[in-house]
């Protein structure tokens, strides 16, 4: 369930309820067309999850370019898990919020 719209999704991608659904986007809505989309990039760095709605995108480690051993340090520490010691870092980033997120 999308914690901000409330919105609720099978495992197949199918939009199955609405808060307050006919109310807000009235009955025309067409449940089908707002199926969940695959994505066409999705890698697992450390752990971390990115997709990308771009086939064409480059390669995630060549994308963080200089932000990869950043990312080795903060969270390649462990083989089986994150670990975090110490107060977090900041970076400001040129990058779509949903990275982030």
């Amino acid at each position: 369930q999308c914690p901000y719209h409330g919105w609720t999704y099978s495992h197949e991608g199918d939009l199955t309820g609405i808060v307050a659904g006919e109310k807000v986007y009235g009955e025309e809505m067409k449940r089908e067309e707002w199926k969940l989309r695959s994505l066409p990039r999705f890698e697992n760095f450390h752990g971390l999850l990115f997709a990308s709605l771009d086939k064409d995108v480059l390669p995630l480690e060549e994308y963080l370019g200089d932000l990869k051993w950043y990312l080795d340090i903060l969270v390649g520490r462990s083989d089986d898990k994150m670990e975090v010691r110490g107060a977090p870092l900041r970076w400001i980033v040129k990058a779509n919020w949903k990275t982030a997120a």
